[in-house]
């Protein structure tokens, strides 16, 4: 699948401000996977179902998307956890029935969109497309952050969790480039964090979503990276760990 170019240095030789520099100590780097929830990537349930039946012209995009993201994600997930490095999901929606947690704008859209497509927007903890899609399914020594807010630097501590287990660096990837995956990109880097947002990791609903989100981010918030360009860096990181500890006399 052939997708714009986002901005960067190469393709975009106007823009007048600093891009995002940083070095990666991968040794405090942890894989973020956002909201790859069965309610939004399983073909079977939720939106995705339902796009496939009442808009079959946004499905035509949206499902192969969903497709690479998860295709991509999953590669990456088996790198990271071949090497013993950290592991960190997100799962958006209602942590109480009836949704009464959630800010009354969020609680009127899942009104809203019942009446539109007879679904809900989100999700209630508990329910099945509330979890992670199977082909992602995270393992018991790995975090999961329940969140009812877009990013989960609001409503929730993973802030202190993430510097208690000393990482500086997410690596991040998910559903939906535009809602979540950016707000929570932003939220990140602002509290100083370093990001790589995964460009073919992540999914939407539109093609020109995809691209404004992941330029903008580019731009000012993040690094932008494909899936093979983390892969690469990540296995160069750890031979380089592996060299010096060589060096240094360490088993």
């Amino acid at each position: 699948m052939t997708h714009p170019k986002v901005d960067s240095p190469d393709t975009f030789s106007r823009w007048i401000m600093p891009w995002p520099a940083f070095d990666v100590d991968w040794d405090h780097a942890a894989l973020m996977i956002v909201d790859s929830q069965n309610y939004s990537s399983n073909p079977n349930c939720g939106l995705m179902r339902m796009l496939v039946e009442r808009f079959p012209e946004v499905a035509e995009y949206y499902v192969p998307r969903i497709h690479e993201m998860l295709t991509n994600t999953a590669r990456l997930l088996d790198a990271f956890r071949r090497l013993d490095r950290n592991v960190i999901y997100t799962r958006h929606g209602a942590l109480l029935s009836g949704g009464r947690d959630m800010i009354p704008r969020r609680r009127q859209r899942d009104i809203d969109a019942r009446q539109l497509t007879d679904r809900p927007a989100l999700w209630t903890k508990g329910s099945f497309e509330h979890e992670v899609v199977p082909q992602l399914a995270p393992l018991d020594d790995e975090l999961i952050i329940d969140k009812n807010a877009s990013s989960p630097f609001n409503g929730t501590g993973i802030d202190q969790l993430l510097r208690n287990m000393e990482l500086t660096t997410l690596i991040m990837t998910g559903m939906a480039t535009d809602m979540c995956v950016e707000t929570t990109a932003r939220d990140a880097a602002d509290r100083g964090y370093n990001v790589i947002v995964v460009e073919d990791a992540t999914a939407t609903f539109f093609p020109e979503h995809h691209h404004a989100a992941l330029s903008a981010l580019a731009r000012v918030y993040t690094k932008g990276q494909s899936t093979s360009e983390v892969l690469e860096l990540l296995d160069g990181g750890d031979q380089s760990q592996r060299s010096h500890e060589s060096k240094s006399g360490k088993r």
